[in-house]
This record gives structure tokens, C-alpha cells and sequence, in this order.
């Protein structure tokens, strides 16, 4: 890997730590905020970048990579559908996905993957802002497009995406929660579906939330994760575990560290 590789990653590394610390600080610095979003920019320009650097974009091999990239993703549906299967055998599942989630083949295969493990009856649907914000004054109008769900999603956007579908006994989220998160009502819901999460974006408390119960599960990228460019085990538990962790309570404490 090349030197200016390496930096593309550091500066990438060292802007999502900015985010983390930006999101704790919101509360009592609203000049918190603006940063984290400019850092969030930066980490998206990085990974483009990356991608660039690395070949996912272009140049002999590309289809091939690209799917392998995909079984890895899938993987983590074929993991945390074992997971439901086990917990909660007979719930039907919410998939909370990208606004752009129809013709996605990497949702698509992880989508097949859960529902697969699980055995489950799998719905996929998105998050609809009642308010969709406006770009900034002086901003492209594409800078609001560009943002990740996350950022522009409220509580009372995701509890309303949940109360759409209140057949369902476990939600996963690819999306991760609005900013706002500790405002939804699902948490004092006694009839609460299971939550887990499935990467989207910094979920500020997480391991406090797992160990409390009020979060079922997490998939994070795994501390000692390998990232190659040969193909992923046919096994997607083996697969899982070159790059991901799942975080239950059960193993909460040992990953503390490695989540916000």
C-alpha cells in the first residue's frame, strides 16, 4: 500500500474519531455539530478516495472485487439472522434500509442472507423525513442528498418507520439511529421490538445501550479485521469474522473500547 494511501486512511481514521467526539459535545456546544458534519464530509471524501486508490473504481477486475466486497457485507445478515433465529425464532423482521435502497444488489444480498439464517419473514422499507432539512445558505442544494440517513432522520422519523410496521418483532437498522435517538418513544414502548444495528453511522452510548438492553445486538468492524483481495470463505460465519464482531451484552465489556 502506498504512502498516499496510508495518509488517505489516517486522515480518514482521525476525522471519524473527530465525529465521535463532536456527537458527545453536541449537547453543550452547538458549534459541535457543523464540525461533525464537516468531518463526515471528510470521511466520505476519504473513502471515495480510498476506493480510487484501492481499484474499487474502475481499471481490470472491478465486477470481481465489487462482489467480493458484497459476500462480505452479506455476511453479516447471514450472522446476525443465526442471532434472531436463536432469540427470537418466528418474529417477523423489519430491514430499515437507504432511501435508495430499490435495485441495491449489496442490500438485496444481504436481505437474502437474513432471511435465509433466519428464517424469518424479512420486510425492507426506509426512513421518511417529515421535514427533510434544507442545505445550508451559500451550499450546493446536492450537500442535503449527500448526507447519510443518519444525520437527517429524527426520533419521531424512526419511530414512525417502526409504528408502519408494528407486526414486526425485530428491527434492523443498516441506517444506525437519528442524532436525536434518545428522544424516540421506542424505548418506552413495552411492546418494543428487539433493535439491532448493522453499521450507519455513530451510535454515541452504544455499549451502555447493549448492556442496558435497550440495543439487542451490534455488528462493528472487528479490532483485528483483515482486509484482503481474496475471495471470502464459503462459510459467511468465517467470512463475518475476518472483518466484523457481534456486540450482545454478553460480550460488551470485552469490546467496550472499540465502541462509542
Amino acid at each position: 500500500m502506498d504512502f498516499v494511501t496510508v495518509l488517505i486512511g489516517v486522515v480518514m481514521f482521525l476525522s471519524l474519531i473527530g465525529m465521535i467526539i463532536c456527537s458527545k459535545k453536541q449537547k453543550v456546544n452547538p458549534n459541535a455539530q457543523p464540525i461533525a458534519i464537516v468531518l463526515m464530509i471528510v470521511v466520505i471524501v476519504c473513502g471515495i478516495a480510498m476506493m480510487y486508490r484501492t481499484g474499487v473504481f474502475g481499471g481490470a477486475g472491478t465486477a470481481e472485487l465489487r462482489q467480493r466486497e458484497f459476500q462480505y457485507y452479506a455476511s453479516q445478515g447471514a450472522v446476525v439472522g443465526k442471532f434472531i433465529a436463536e432469540n427470537y425464532p418466528g418474529k417477523k423482521v423489519l430491514l430499515l434500509a437507504d432511501q435508495n435502497f430499490n435495485g441495491n444488489e449489496r442490500l438485496q444480498m444481504l436481505q437474502d442472507a437474513l432471511k435465509s439464517s433466519s428464517k424469518a419473514n424479512v420486510v425492507v422499507d426506509t426512513v421518511t423525513l417529515a421535514n427533510p432539512p434544507k442545505a445550508p445558505e451559500g451550499s450546493p442544494p446536492e450537500l442535503m442528498m449527500d448526507m447519510p440517513l443518519f444525520e437527517l432522520m429524527t426520533a419521531a422519523d424512526f419511530d414512525n418507520a417502526i409504528k408502519k410496521y408494528s407486526d414486526c418483532g425485530v428491527v434492523v437498522t443498516t441506517i444506525g439511529l437519528p442524532r436525536d435517538a434518545a428522544k424516540m418513544k421506542l424505548w418506552t414502548d413495552s411492546n418494543r421490538p428487539a433493535l439491532i444495528l448493522l453499521g450507519g453511522g455513530v451510535v454515541p452510548g452504544l455499549g451502555s445501550a447493549i448492556k442496558a438492553g435497550k440495543i439487542d445486538a451490534a455488528v462493528i468492524v472487528s479490532p483485528d479485521a483483515k482486509f484482503t483481495e481474496d475471495n471470502p470463505p464459503s462459510d459467511p460465519q468465517e467470512a463475518f469474522d475476518m472483518r466484523y464482531v457481534l456486540v450482545t451484552k454478553g460480550n460488551a465489556d470485552e469490546f467496550a473500547r472499540f465502541i462509542p
